[in-house]
């Protein structure tokens, strides 16, 4: 006798979003739901879903699905969104802006259970999100791509798929800052017929640094050709850290893995290029068992020096000290504020990665000096240099 399998309903909007900031680290560690945000005394009317805040950053989400059961009639679903998704979801946002606005700081829980600290913020300064979500097989319609409001404000507005598209090219909180100004630029600079072309469109374009042109299909090509640094070696890379945080036995969230992927979250699209190509050499080396110098990178956008060292497995054991020793002497001989180091071996399989985090200021150090001096430990600068920089 044939057993019928039970009738699954559908996955909602709110569950696909949850679970793609569960898979981002960044979004794992910085989004928060805002019915934790606490509320004064006054009214602000209902806010957005979800936000992401760091320290001068912040992302507001909001999201709007149409029930499937609904029936639509001629021009329902325009109206659906004209007034579920673009009006009602930018007041939203700007009740959740308000709010942010108006406190000093905020402490909140975030998903790996640590409690998260950050500092008040700038209205102007949030990226507003509207992502929409409608039933399947529905017949093509139009909807508008953002919603400017009297007081200045601008709200994107995108359909699921485009979001999700969005996060699949960009992985840090900073890069898709950059997208998104870049797309808010963009759809006021042109015409709505000149700019009704594709999301991968518009990604495309941004990919090819074409910051003039008019968006045009053939851009989509690019999407397909240019892969994102969510791939590959920066997630596995990113993988690993998330593991330590998540390891963390302490409540606050102000360990030094936080601190690294405050400074990784800060990266942008060029950082994070220098990055990928310094972490493909590194762990082929160590996958390899072969002896490299050091790869270095110092962002000029954040001030932090990155440093990633592949170890040889008859070293292995010495790994931290040398990592350690690395990145203070790195760090002394560029004058940097911060460095992130980074060590990668592999013995079994699995490369392991280990992580160290420096901050402070330069001293100076005749000893230190002395040894660079005698010893050279890294690259020389006739090695090649590309933006930001190559070291």
């Amino acid at each position: 006798m044939a057993v019928r399998e039970p009738t699954r309903d559908p996955v909602s909007l709110l569950h696909d979003f949850v679970a793609q900031q569960h898979g981002n680290v960044f979004m794992r560690a910085f989004s928060f739901d805002t019915m934790h945000l606490p509320l004064g005394a006054e009214s602000h009317g209902d806010l957005a879903d979800r936000v992401m805040l760091m320290d001068g950053l912040g992302i507001i989400f909001q999201l709007c699905e149409r029930e499937p059961k609904v029936t639509s009639k001629a021009g329902d679903l325009e109206k659906w969104v004209a007034n579920q998704v673009a009006r009602k979801g930018s007041k939203q946002i700007q009740n959740t802006r308000e709010l942010l606005s108006g406190y000093m700081g905020l402490s909140m829980v975030n998903h790996f259970g640590h409690r998260v600290t950050v500092t008040s913020h700038d209205p102007e300064t949030f990226v507003n999100l509207i992502i929409y979500r409608v039933p399947p097989k529905l017949r093509a319609f139009r909807a508008p791509r953002f919603k400017r409001s009297r007081n200045g404000g601008f709200a994107h507005i995108l359909r699921d798929a485009e979001y999700f598209e969005i996060c699949e090219h960009f992985a840090t909180p900073a890069e898709l800052a950059d997208y998104f100004e870049f797309r808010r630029d963009l759809l006021l600079d042109w015409d709505p017929a000149s700019a009704a072309v594709s999301e991968s469109a518009l990604i495309g374009q941004y990919l090819m640094e074409d910051y003039s042109s008019a968006p045009d299909p053939r851009f989509e090509g690019a999407t397909h050709s240019h892969g994102g640094p969510v791939a590959c070696e920066f997630s596995f890379v990113l993988e690993t850290l998330a593991e330590q945080i998540a390891a963390q036995d302490d409540e606050y969230a102000d360990s030094d893995c936080y601190e690294i992927l405050h400074e990784l979250a800060w990266l942008g699209r060029y950082d994070l290029r220098a990055l990928k190509y310094q972490l493909r050499r590194a762990l082929d080396a160590a996958r390899s068992n072969r002896f490299e110098l050091p790869y270095r990178i110092a962002s000029g956008r954040t001030g932090c020096g990155l440093i990633i060292l592949p170890v040889t497995r008859e070293f292995q054991e010495r790994a931290h000290d040398a990592l350690v020793s690395l990145a203070r002497a790195s760090k002394h001989e560029l004058e940097l504020d911060r460095q992130v180091g980074i060590a990668m071996w592999q013995d079994t399989e699995i490369v392991d990665i280990e992580w160290v985090f420096l901050e402070g200021a330069n001293p100076p150090d005749a000893e230190l000096d002395e040894r660079l001096a005698r010893s050279y430990p890294f690259r020389s600068s006739s090695d090649q240099r590309l933006p930001p920089v190559f070291i």
